[in-house]
């Protein structure tokens, strides 16, 4: 899928140059306090500013490789077709919890633009701030809804979990190297 590719990019990048973003951001304040004695208020702002938005964007990529924390101890003791159900039903509701922030931030948006309320130190709209709320949400409840389709279809990585998917693959490429003899 091509637009799974591009957003993956996207995300990646932007996450990525945020978070560098912020510290860069925080060694300059480091910086400052302790080596110039002269430290400059704007940092913490820009700092959480910037941290903030790259965690929010890092939701649907944790969730999308599988790396937010998971307890499998029951799940793992099911059968195959009540997995895909249960894990189909839980990524609804994670998708369903997604957007209802996402829907439920667009009302706090608009109501910290009609009032004007700035950050102290810098004067940002604290509005763009909470632009990640529906930005990040709407990601993550779109993840959710190609986890859910993968739950419900069948994938493997779904109904076994990352770690056992890998190792599994490890085992067939090591059979593979076997076969072809490399590596002896």
């Amino acid at each position: 899928m091509k637009l799974f590719k591009w957003l993956d990019h996207f995300e990646e990048g932007a996450a990525g140059l945020l978070f560098i973003g912020g510290v860069i951001v925080s060694l300059y304040g480091v910086f400052t306090r302790y080596v110039l004695n002269a430290p400059q208020a704007w940092v913490t702002e820009i700092f959480e500013f910037l941290l903030v938005w790259s965690i929010f964007i890092g939701f649907g990529m944790a969730l999308k490789d599988n790396r937010h924390i998971q307890v499998e101890l029951l799940f793992d003791l099911l059968p195959n077709g009540l997995k895909r159900i249960v894990a189909g039903i839980s990524n609804i509701i994670g998708a369903s919890f997604s957007f209802y922030l996402a829907f439920s931030s667009l009302e706090l948006i608009t109501l910290s633009k009609e009032q004007g309320i700035t950050t102290i130190d810098v004067g940002i709209p604290i509005w763009i701030t909470y632009l990640v709320l529906p930005v990040g949400m709407s990601l993550l409840g779109l993840y959710f809804i190609v986890k859910t389709y993968r739950a419900f279809t069948g994938d493997k990585r779904e109904i076994t979990g990352e770690l056992e998917h890998l190792y599994e693959e490890m085992q067939e490429l090591n059979k593979e190297s076997d076969q072809k003899g490399v590596g002896a």
